[in-house]
């Protein structure tokens, strides 16, 4: 194949005229985009064949999402508690609670009434030697445990009466956020996993099978994007001053009787040495920089890598065609 290009290319070289060097050689090309596996995956189906048309959003290749499915059930499990958590401090305690917590403060106020009458007699009893100092220890021990209690009676009483603290319900807000960001970023790595066309392209290679397992950075899929397909030439430095972006040109494809019109979108500005296919000796040694040409009336249905030959006006007549 490479050798049948190479022959294609020497007799368009024949057919030039004497001056090499207002011809420049090229190939018909479309961009290229590939897509690559997101994550090390078992392929489950292939959407697509090599050749086919495709529009932005269709989906071409599908990776196993089970354990995908699994983490974004379990974040959103996790973002459901946060909301919940977060709902309840927002709402403050119900009148219910309220009331319990007010019984539950008069019962240890109560408890420690009666520890107290039940200590102050043991101290009498203690002072007329009635009782040992085990008792009165006990006693004691008791009034204390009854007043722990009421205090604490009391701080749950007050927490439920005035409502949750600031700070605690902004600690609720950062945890529902992060549970939110958590659930939103295992959701995008489960699209991630349907490749999908970003633009209208033609499938150009499936290098992928079903049921294969690949790895992370794999290529699967290359498409040639339909959007404006363009001319690949290697212009002679000594021409290149001549040329800039928006310059129109005329270019001939290989197989089509008719010229048609290209537009200059990009000169590499770093040159390079000549491609192995300018064979004329003269321009072997010379310098050439890698040209981009857009055409705005190229038949529907050509092979993108057709050869292509872009006719290299003077300075003068490039002056006149420039936008």
């Amino acid at each position: 194949m490479k050798t049948l290009w190479f022959v294609s290319f020497c007799l368009l070289l024949c057919a030039c005229s004497s001056d090499d060097s207002s011809v420049a050689l090229g190939t018909l090309e479309r961009d290229r985009i590939s897509l690559s596996a997101p994550v090390g995956e078992v392929i489950r189906a292939l959407n697509a064949q090599e050749g086919q048309q495709v529009q932005p959003g269709d989906i071409l290749l599908t990776l196993d999402d089970t354990l995908a499915q699994s983490r974004v059930q379990q974040r959103q499990a996790e973002l459901d508690s946060a909301r919940a958590a977060l709902d309840e401090l927002l709402a403050g305690a119900r009148r219910e609670e309220r009331a319990a917590a007010a019984a539950a403060a008069e019962a240890a106020r109560a408890s420690l009434t009666e520890a107290s009458q039940r200590l102050n007699r043991n101290r009498t009893l203690f002072k007329q030697q009635m009782i040992g100092q085990a008792e009165l220890d006990n006693a004691i021990a008791q009034h204390d445990a009854a007043a722990a209690r009421l205090d604490q009676a009391e701080e749950q009483l007050r927490q439920l009466t005035n409502g949750t603290r600031p700070e605690k319900i902004r600690q609720a807000q950062a945890a529902l956020r992060a549970a939110e960001a958590r659930l939103a970023g295992e959701q995008k790595h489960l699209a991630n996993l349907t490749l999908r066309a970003p633009v209208a392209a033609q499938v150009d290679l499936i290098a992928a099978e079903a049921g294969s397992r690949v790895n992370t950075g794999t290529p699967l899929l290359t498409l040639l994007a339909d959007a404006e397909p363009y001319v690949r030439v290697y212009v002679p430095q000594s021409k290149i001053a001549a040329l800039s972006v928006g310059s129109k040109l005329e270019v001939r494809i290989e197989g089509l009787p008719q010229a048609l019109h290209g537009r200059v979108r990009n000169v590499r500005a770093q040159p390079a040495y000549t491609p192995y296919f300018a064979l004329n000796e003269r321009d072997r040694a010379r310098l050439m920089h890698l040209t981009e040409i857009v055409l705005s009336d190229m038949p529907a249905g050509l092979a993108s890598g057709l050869a292509v030959e872009v006719l290299l006006p003077d300075d003068t007549s490039v002056q006149g065609s420039k936008p």
